[in-house]
């Protein structure tokens, strides 16, 4: 976890905030990317930033994984207690997995997932 070291934490709070905006081209972290010039590909060092699911490539597993949670049939009316209506077969299987794996969480923090 380099970007939870105490020295770079305690670094990163010194730096002006005006340094810390978006740069010209409204790219988040630019004086983080701007350090790692020629360490790492423009393509990918200037990249726009993806939900987290998309930019790791773990979406299209979630989704398939979900097609076999969740059947085609079962889900459009399938309702996990306290929590909001699903939009879809993924957010519905998510559902479960924290009702199951968390219960007696407030439905607030769970609520709707990005994804769906």
């Amino acid at each position: 976890m380099p970007f939870l070291d105490r020295d770079l934490v305690n670094l990163a709070g010194r730096i002006p905030i005006e340094w810390r905006l978006p740069g010209e081209l409204g790219q988040e972290k630019a004086l983080l990317r701007e350090a790692f010039t020629g360490w790492l590909p423009e393509d990918l060092l200037w990249r726009p930033k993806e939900q987290f699911g998309d930019g790791s490539g773990t979406a299209d597993v979630m989704t398939e994984r979900a097609a076999h949670l969740v059947p085609e049939d079962d889900w459009a009316d399938e309702r996990v207690a306290g929590l909001p209506a699903p939009r879809t077969r993924e957010e519905l299987a998510y559902q479960r997995m924290f009702a199951t794996r968390l219960a007696g969480v407030n439905s607030h923090v769970l609520g709707r997932f990005a994804t769906a």
